[in-house]
């Protein structure tokens, strides 16, 4: 292998200086580095050799460089040091890119000393390019897989979406609204409105603890094994909520792994002949009751979390829902939808009933439509609602008018 070289290049008026340059180099830079003189035209059309250690381009006073441009390309391409001695003159001195600049009558023991320093720094210089290389190919596959995983996240969510009812049942007096607003690409949250039979509608809603797709995956599992009907022998038997919501606990604690999942849920059964609601919870938030002169009522049940204790229970409420009546079932995400402090001070983000004061501020929507599409609107004027806290859903069930029983 050709020993390392410290090419000094130089246009024809510094060709003296240059050649007592490229003399010092031995002694000046040791490590058996010889310097070589060589004219500026000449290394230009050449290009860096292999063996170049650094390169001195130098100048006199009044030169007009031809071939600087192609030395100082060449040498950045080859990432050689590089080191120019020029003249301060009135276009100031040429940019080496990332070299230095020294007088062009500096001392041949400065000029040695900057070149021993630049050479033993080209050897972190190019660990760091190398690092930077690899740094750049795991960049671009990071990227790739960013974006792989954005691909599949949009999946998801628009599977999720496809699985939630497009439309709701059509029974006698009753109408449904709904408000579904995930945090991010899929939710928590998971609701379903189904026709048990000619006279009763089965209203369900369930928020697994946490985010993301293993809260979504859970959330839909839960939602499609429902036990809502149990049918044979040419009949069936409408499942109650407190056994409905046990069956699914029992489900759910059997198939727990390494990683515990939990959720809240509430279940009612509502007879759309008679109005009157059979409703069951597992710790989710209490419902409210909007009546028809205005007046609201939390509907409180007990029951815990799905997937905590084998052998839970969930005990039943009962109540009727009138003429003008509305029933809404809510996620825990409407506690940090609406601030406690509306100043919008960060610190109030925390969870509080004021969701209350806005349920009861759009009682006199004219229906559960429009009712869940006016708390939408004020869900988006608060404070940090474009980077939502939790997942929120609204499920709004009204019955119109009264009606007697069927006969």
């Amino acid at each position: 292998m050709s020993e390392a070289r410290v090419w000094v290049a130089h246009t024809a008026s510094a060709h003296d200086r240059a050649a007592r340059v490229a003399a010092a180099v031995p002694a000046g830079v040791g490590g058996g580095i010889m310097g070589a003189a060589i004219a500026l035209t000449e290394l230009g059309e050449r290009g860096i050799t292999p063996d170049a250690a650094a390169v001195v381009v130098v100048l006199a006073p009044g030169d007009a460089p031809e071939g600087l441009s192609a030395v100082l390309d060449a040498a950045e391409e080859a990432r050689v040091a590089t080191l120019v001695l020029a003249p301060a003159g009135a276009n100031g001195r040429p940019d080496p890119r990332g070299g230095a600049v020294e007088p062009w009558d500096a001392d041949d023991a400065t000029v040695t000393a900057v070149l021993r320093g630049m050479i033993s720094r080209q050897r972190d210089v190019m660990r760091l390019v190398g690092e930077l290389a690899v740094a750049t190919r795991f960049n671009g596959g990071l990227r790739g897989e960013v974006a792989r995983m954005q691909d599949e996240l949009q999946l998801a969510a628009q599977v999720q979406r496809e699985f939630l009812p497009r439309e709701f049942p059509s029974m006698r007096d009753f109408g449904v609204g709904v408000f579904w607003r995930p945090a991010s690409w899929v939710s928590g949250d998971v609701y379903d409105v189904v026709r048990l039979d000619e006279r009763h509608l089965g209203v369900f809603l369930a928020d697994a603890v946490g985010h993301g797709v293993p809260a979504a995956l859970l959330t839909m599992v839960i939602c499609r094994g429902l036990p809502a009907k149990d049918i044979g022998r040419g009949t069936y038997r409408i499942v109650p909520p407190s056994e409905a919501l046990a069956r699914i606990n029992t489900e759910m604690v059997a198939h727990q792994g390494s990683t515990t999942r939990f959720a809240t849920a509430i279940y009612a059964v509502i007879d759309t002949d008679t109005g009157e609601v059979r409703l069951a919870s597992a710790g989710h938030p209490a419902p409210a009751v909007i009546r028809a002169d205005g007046t609201m009522e939390l509907i409180e049940s007990e029951g815990g979390l799905l997937g905590v204790f084998d052998g839970e229970e969930y005990p039943e409420v009962r109540f009727t829902l009138g003429s003008g009546d509305r029933l809404l079932l809510h996620s825990d995400g409407f506690e940090q939808a609406f601030p406690g402090d509306p100043s919008g001070d960060r610190r109030a983000r925390l969870p509080s009933k004021r969701y209350l004061d806005e349920f009861a501020a759009v009682r006199a929507a004219p229906d559960a439509a429009a009712l869940v599409e006016q708390v939408g609107r004020r869900i988006d004027m608060q404070f940090g609602s474009v980077h939502q806290a939790d997942d929120v859903t609204l499920l709004v069930v009204e019955r119109t008018r009264a009606r007697g029983i069927a006969g």
